[in-house]
């Protein structure tokens, strides 16, 4: 009986089937279950698996890439001490994503500048991504611009279906929007457009009575307020600014560390030994 494999021919089919993982460990594995003696099941399952985990890496450093959250922003550097009202409990059932975001709700944090607000969000779109999510940070007046210039192209529907594909869309400091008619009008079709389909996270240094200030036509503040709050949770964090207090500790402490960029977990290269079922009776 011929044993012998046609090693070009597998690789070629492997890649038709768009198995990297596979076709990169299928030799140390039958070379293993040759040894060991596996049932041709536990082979299988074993690079079955690993396929899994490798698309689900590729997958997340993609969403990853596209995200632009926060470098250093996770939850695990976060100050939970410094900001009391924030509870890390309920921080962490938030990063859950499957209570809310699957409902299209919303996450609020309101604070003076400086009180951790935009490392929160990002932190919590890290952990939403690495579960799966996709994540979108960005500065307020950025994307507003651009859905400006789409609007004069007569694109900025498409523009904001294009956001759909995003569950989280964090909006970071609200406030600076620039206060022009144009720029909060579509900035309110936006959030018109999320309500009750695509959740939003919003950071805002000023509190709802203030937004005034942001939307000039008052009936369209109170609508975007009650569009926003109708299903959100709201987080009130007043503290003593958060970057004031770092600065003076670090002249206390002498140069601090070099920040650690927002990167995805246990992203480890594949072996031949992980994922593997105990060995069979």
């Amino acid at each position: 009986m011929n044993d012998t494999i046609d090693t070009t021919r597998l690789t070629l089919l492997l890649n038709e089937l768009r198995l990297p993982a596979v076709k990169h460990l299928w030799e140390k594995f039958t070379e293993r279950s040759d040894k060991e003696g596996w049932p041709g099941a536990r082979l299988l399952l074993a690079l079955a698996e690993h396929e899994i985990a490798e698309r689900d890496r590729r997958r997340i450093e993609r969403h990853l890439g596209e995200a632009k959250l926060l470098p250093g922003k996770t939850l695990e550097n976060y100050d939970f001490d410094a900001v009391p009202m924030i509870s890390k409990a309920q921080v962490s059932a938030l990063c859950a994503g499957d209570g809310w975001l699957d409902k299209g709700a919303n996450l609020l944090l309101f604070g003076p500048p400086g009180g951790g607000k935009s490392h929160l969000a990002s932190a919590i779109g890290l952990s939403l991504l690495e579960k799966g999510w996709r994540v979108l940070f960005a500065r307020t007046s950025d994307l507003v611009q651009k859905l400006q210039l789409a609007r004069r192209e007569f694109a900025l529907e498409a523009a904001i279906q294009r956001l759909d594909r995003y569950h989280l869309l964090i909006l970071d400091d609200l406030v600076y929007v620039t206060k022009d008619q144009a720029e909060t009008s579509v900035l309110f079709e936006l959030i018109s457009a999320r309500y009750e389909r695509r959740s939003v996270l919003i950071t805002a240094n000023q509190p709802f009575g203030e937004w005034g200030k942001i939307f000039q036509d008052p009936a369209m503040t109170l609508a975007a307020v009650d569009r926003l709050v109708h299903h959100a949770t709201i987080f009130e964090m007043n503290v003593e600014s958060y970057r004031r207090r770092t600065a003076l500790a670090r002249k206390k402490q002498g140069p601090g560390r070099t920040a650690h960029y927002a990167t995805t977990k246990n992203i480890a290269p594949l072996t031949p030994s992980d994922n593997q079922p105990d060995p069979v009776p």
